[in-house]
């Protein structure tokens, strides 16, 4: 009887800890992956969304012009050598794990390690806003207005989904 009860228990635990490693995963992948920019972008240059904001001709094409810098941006601040990227991802982690494995915690080395991550991070944040500013200048006061209530509404259904 103990054999089967061990065995269940082990069985719960595996389960658990299954369970527990996929849900992390499925948030940090929502959160790291966050589309926002690009489902505007996708909006804003697709006939349908030139339609429901009445967008001129020219605007259309600034617009194109606009989002083709961003992603050059976005590229050039990325790089194109994923070999590189990984080689710099796997220093990170050797980084942080000596500094785990230290006797003593360094505060410093810790918050010199962060840093360097949130950089990058808030760079492709900066050129977001950038290009989002640029679009709003772009956009005339009944276009901003629509555009605002298309995003609320798409916003909420985001939040729905995933609630």
């Amino acid at each position: 009887m103990t054999k089967v009860n061990t065995l269940s228990k082990l069985v719960l635990i595996c389960g658990l800890a299954t369970a527990t490693l996929g849900a992390g995963s499925v948030l940090a992948k929502g959160g790291m992956h966050d589309r926002q920019g690009h489902s505007s972008a996708r909006f804003l240059l697709s006939e349908r969304g030139a339609e429901k904001l009445d967008l001129t001709q020219d605007q259309q094409t600034k617009l194109k012009a606009i989002f083709e810098a961003q992603k050059t941006q976005m590229k050039a601040l990325r790089g194109d050598d994923k070999e590189a990227r990984k080689a710099m991802r796997k220093a990170h982690k050797a980084k942080m794990d000596v500094l785990l494995s230290a006797a003593t915690f360094d505060e410093n080395a810790a918050k010199e390690l962060l840093s360097e991550r949130q950089s990058k991070g808030e760079e492709f944040a900066l050129i977001k806003l950038k290009t989002q500013h640029q679009v709003m200048q772009l956009l005339n006061a009944e276009q901003k207005e629509k555009f605002a209530k298309i995003q609320k509404r798409k916003s909420k259904k985001q939040r729905k989904q995933k609630s």
